[in-house]
């Protein structure tokens, strides 16, 4: 009786150990693929983090570039405005400019031609100038100088020189004295090359 009791004992003890390990065999089977899951959604999720992060740091410089583009638009306005003339009323502004430079700065000129570019570049038209120029050294100079400073815009581009020029002789309604200091100092004679832009 106490063996039968026994062996009940034990047979119900060997269904119990058989039924844990089954339910554990179950819980590793079970558990392994939402361990699995879990993995992936953490290294989705710092993914997406990193993407996040790195999205922020593109709008900061979207940001940026725009805030520079309008920066950029203000900039060319005012340069516009400021520096660079209207295509309708180019020409009779840059002659009257140039015609006031040559009159103050005691600078002789002839012969000033004009060679538009009739296809626009960036919304400019570019206008090349071509100036030749007689006069003392210093009062050319600061023609040059002038031009430089105008609030006209004026690229200089070429400064081909001529030569020196003596006076040939003496002229008409000028004292001897005149006549021998323009000999003695002279006078040089180029030619410069330039470039304005008209915008549209």
């Amino acid at each position: 009786m106490i063996y039968r009791r026994l062996r009940q004992q034990y047979l119900f003890a060997g269904v119990l150990a058989v039924i844990a390990v089954i339910n554990i065999l179950f819980f590793f089977v079970l558990n392994r693929p939402a361990r699995m899951e879990h993995a992936r959604l953490e290294e989705s999720i710092m993914q997406l983090r990193a993407q996040a992060g790195a999205n922020k740091v593109f709008l900061d410089r979207l940001a940026k570039t725009s805030t520079q583009l309008d920066r950029f638009d203000k900039d060319k306005n005012a340069l516009l405005m400021k520096h660079l003339i209207h295509r309708e009323s180019g020409y009779s502004h840059i002659v009257s400019t140039l015609e006031s430079l040559l009159q103050r700065t005691n600078v002789r000129s002839t012969r000033i031609s004009y060679t538009p570019d009739p296809t626009p570049h960036a919304g400019l038209n570019t206008v090349a100038v071509t100036i030749p120029l007689e006069g003392n050294y210093s009062n050319i100079v600061r023609f040059i100088r002038e031009l430089e400073n105008s609030d006209t815009f004026f690229l200089i581009t070429a400064i081909s020189l001529s030569g020196g020029a003596q006076s040939s002789g003496p002229t008409p309604n000028t004292s001897n004295a005149q006549n021998a200091a323009n000999t003695s100092s002279g006078n040089v004679a180029l030619s410069l090359a330039l470039e304005t832009y008209f915008y549209q």
